[in-house]
């Protein structure tokens, strides 16, 4: 479901449940513009507050990020000072709105207790974290917002703390105010009827309403009795009393409700709406991160690509004007020949080319204004100068194909890599003079392989970059056996045991499959050999190989959870 007051309700009821009484142990800021909360209350859970403009939310999580900028932002030292090990005394959510309250007892420098007040707003491009003092006064946030931007509501240390001004529209989770909408509703398309009179719920959550309490979203007019199963479906007190978290799943996408109100669709349950809005957000804001991360390297690849592709075309342009070198040279042997009859003003003339059995007429072109000799000597240039820019050509070209293949690889690693796996490939482009080194980066203990995988008493390995594919083929053993999509670029797959059988190999193959260009495919061909069949040519680009003693699997692509 859309993140609407709603579940809001219920989300900080749960925490309330969860984390009051708990203790804030420590306090991490993994991105710009998330906070995660790291609280021990009868056992350490990790609570997100997030002020991404497009994934705002707050909910408990077990997949908190273990990466941490190398020098600690204002924002967060100025939590860490003010809150940091501070206690939990209540979590609320402001009626109607997207707005968490987590009211906390901490202690000042005099060693004081002070009662303290975390605000995180998830109200879209407007999402906030606000830290509040026993005033209400803002202490500090995340995202400042001067008078200039805001006239209606600034929020800048040092301002009293408001809550945004409401909008003048119908409380949807009082009875009184549905009811008035209702009677005035004239007939239409209900849903839309309601969600432009009323406030406080998406346009998801109000159709799945609708529809379950009078099956469809459409209505000429409304009964009483309709209008009083619709004025108890939108309270409060209905929604939250059976709950039942889950996950939907429909037509390759996912969203989270509090109720299963569909009755199509894949459902997966959870004990909390927490739980499921952390399995929910989790792959979500993991892909949209790396997306974002993403955008500048992917760039840099595409536009190398480009730039390749047009200088190749420019090469094959020149090698297709010079593949004639041959006739500028006969030509310049004809009118040596027959030097003798020929004279200035002539603009052609024919001949025998005696090269050929029988010998065949030939019209050589002349330049009426030049004498005989400097036609032939024209003509022997032009071959000398054709025949040194093919063979020069043939490298420049064979050096941007393989550059060509280089970066295009690099480039479809985008679509299958990890965060960790992203860092390599930024590595990768810096090495190779595409980026710029970054300053203050940190170094990594021990280098990573792509992905590995338990089956059949086997274990087989993946790569998802060049630098990861170079690492893993260098390590794996002469016996093992190695894997690669047949001319697609792809990951380099490894299978490492003492008993690998046929579905071993399937299945190494459908991740070998699933970890390439072909990941969309059917029937994707991919050869295996033994590694010690595998070698690596001097001077080659990360991740290009050569292979011999090959045989070739036709699979559909799996990833490592099917």
């Amino acid at each position: 479901m859309p993140a609407d007051s709603l579940h809001c309700k219920l989300a900080a009821k749960e925490l309330d449940r969860i984390l009051s009484g708990g203790r804030i142990d420590k306090i991490t800021m993994p991105e710009a513009d998330e906070i995660l909360l790291h609280i021990h209350a009868k056992g350490n859970h990790t609570l997100v507050l997030s002020a991404n403009p497009s994934l705002p939310r707050v909910h408990l999580t077990k997949h908190a990020p273990k990466n941490n900028p190398l020098v600690a932002p204002a924002f967060l030292m100025h939590l860490r000072k003010h809150i940091g090990g501070a206690v939990i005394k209540s979590v609320a959510c402001e009626h109607g709105e997207r707005i968490f309250f987590f009211r906390l007892t901490a202690r000042n420098e005099l060693g004081y207790e002070v009662d303290k007040t975390l605000v995180c707003e998830i109200l879209g491009k407007y999402a906030n974290i606000i830290l509040c003092d026993e005033a209400d006064k803002i202490s500090e946030c995340i995202r400042r917002i001067s008078p200039a931007s805001s006239e209606k509501r600034p929020v800048l240390p040092g301002l009293q703390y408001t809550v945004p001004p409401k909008q003048d529209k119908a409380d949807l989770f009082d009875a009184k105010s549905v009811r008035a909408l209702l009677d005035a509703f004239s007939g239409g398309k209900l849903d839309s009827y309601l969600l432009g009179g009323g406030a406080g719920l998406a346009p998801a959550t109000i159709t799945a309403i609708v529809t379950q309490a009078i099956d469809t979203p459409y209505a000429d007019a409304l009964s009483p009795r309709q209008k009083e199963t619709l004025t108890t479906a939108f309270a409060n007190a209905t929604q939250l009393c059976d709950v039942r978290p889950c996950l939907r799943k429909k037509d390759g996408k996912s969203d989270f409700w509090i109720f299963p109100y569909h009755a199509d669709g894949e459902y997966v349950f959870f004990e909390s709406l927490n739980a499921a809005m952390d399995e929910y957000y989790y792959v979500l804001d993991r892909d949209k991160r790396l997306q974002e991360k993403s955008h500048v390297p992917k760039t840099v690849v595409k536009n190398a690509v480009a730039r390749i592709e047009k200088k190749l075309k420019l090469f094959l342009e020149r090698k297709n004007e010079a593949a004639d070198l041959e006739r500028d040279k006969l030509y310049g042997e004809l009118i040596i020949a027959n030097i003798y009859r020929l004279k200035q003003g002539l603009r052609s003339f024919e001949a025998e080319n005696y090269y050929e059995d029988p010998p065949q007429k030939v019209t050589v072109p002349l330049q009426e204004n030049k004498s005989p000799q400097y036609n032939a000597q024209y003509y022997y240039k032009r071959y000398a100068k054709k025949k040194k820019t093919l063979s020069l050509i043939e490298s420049q070209i064979e050096q941007a194909q393989n550059d060509l293949e280089y970066y295009r690889s690099i480039y479809d690693s985008f679509s299958y890599t990890d965060a960790e796996g992203l860092e390599e490939i930024v590595a990768e482009l810096t090495d190779a003079g595409l980026l710029h080194a970054a300053q203050n980066k940190r170094k990594k203990e021990k280098p990573t392989v792509g992905g590995t995988l338990l089956f059949g008493g086997c274990t087989i390995r993946w790569g998802k970059t060049n630098y990861q594919n170079d690492r893993l083929t260098k390590e794996a053993g002469r016996e093992d056996v190695w894997l690669h999509t047949q001319k697609i670029h792809g990951s380099h797959v490894v299978v490492s045991g003492t008993n690998i059988t046929q579905e071993v190999l399937l299945r190494a193959a459908s991740l070998a499959a699933y970890y390439s260009k072909a990941r969309l495919g059917e029937n994707v061909p991919v050869d295996y050999t033994l590694r010690k069949h595998v070698s690596k040519p001097k001077g080659s680009p990360p991740g290009k190989v050569i292979y011999t003693d090959y045989k070739t699997l036709y699979v559909t692509p799996k990833d490592e959870r099917e």
